[in-house]
């Protein structure tokens, strides 16, 4: 009977990173809200890192983010904190 090399019930995070997201250790979503600052007037709006449209700025209608195969890309000049 041989011995396993690698310890399963304590993987290391970085071996946990590169994992699928339902084949960790504990699944859990890569996906999150994020508060996407406009950098015309500054309001704050909430925006899922996902999103599959275009999300508008509703005080001077720029463009925030655009929807891309899989996370939204952020316009130049926007600034955002995970929720």
């Amino acid at each position: 009977m041989s011995v396993l090399a690698v310890d399963l019930l304590n993987p290391s995070p970085a071996a946990e990173a590169r994992k699928h997201k339902l084949k960790m250790l504990v699944p859990a979503p890569r996906s999150f809200f994020m508060d996407v600052k406009c950098p015309g007037c500054f309001t704050i709006t909430t925006v899922f890192s996902h999103a599959q449209t275009v999300v508008i700025c509703q005080g001077c209608t720029t463009v925030l983010c655009q929807p891309t195969g899989g996370k939204a890309r952020l316009t130049e000049g926007c600034s955002f904190r995970r929720k």
